[in-house]
């Protein structure tokens, strides 16, 4: 049987339930480097036992930086960095050889969501005019730089991604299926599933 949205709401209009459920949700700070890590809440390293270099970006809110073991002076390339303002997940792709990204989580807990950027190149075309009878004599294009952003979900339990529709949402949490909705709702649906799977376990999904 589905579980109902609307049921799972009313379990958390109390304040003191969405405080207690949130605090169970944010995982503890640390860098973890395993998707079960994050699932299961256990940092493979405390912030004691490294030595960091890193930032968050004003614009994109990445987290960027490198990571090294305190005793053996090895760099560390953590799944997900924790740390008192939230949790960041390692870009994949997003990578060079100096220093790690991670894009912000938005949400945390069974199912998470995140926002990538993308940047890509485009062909932008070029056209010179002949004054006197307003003809194009040339014809070019240059190559400009432009960029995307996209939600996603990530459930670090399978570590399965997928982007955030509500098509893939209805499919991860058994919701009774609704017409198209907004990225606020989705995110905001995700947050309510969180706090119903922390208190009650897992929703059944059966037809």
């Amino acid at each position: 049987m589905k579980w109902s949205l609307t049921a799972c709401l009313i379990l958390v209009i109390a304040g003191t339930v969405w405080s207690q459920a949130r605090s169970r949700i944010i995982p503890p700070n640390g860098l973890y480097l395993r998707p079960s890590s994050l699932a299961n809440q256990t940092p493979e390293f405390n912030w004691d036992d490294i030595v960091s270099e890193w930032y968050v970006g004003e614009e994109d809110h990445y987290l960027r930086g490198k990571f090294y073991q305190k005793d053996t002076g090895l760099l560390i390339r953590p799944l997900v960095v924790c740390l008192a303002d939230g949790c960041f997940l390692l870009d994949p792709i997003r990578t060079d050889t100096l220093i790690q990204y991670y894009a912000p989580l938005i949400e945390c807990g069974a199912i998470c969501v995140y926002r990538i950027e993308r940047e890509y190149p485009i062909q932008v075309p070029i056209r010179a005019y002949n004054p006197v009878n307003g003809r194009p004599f040339i014809e070019s294009s240059v190559e400009r730089r432009t960029s995307s952003e996209k939600l996603m979900m990530w459930r670090p339990e399978t570590n399965e991604h997928a982007l955030l529709t509500t098509a893939n949402y209805i499919s991860w949490t058994g919701a009774d299926d609704w017409t198209t909705m907004r990225e606020s709702e989705l995110i905001k649906g995700i947050r309510t599933y969180n706090l119903i799977f922390v208190h009650e376990g897992k929703p059944e999904n059966q037809d």
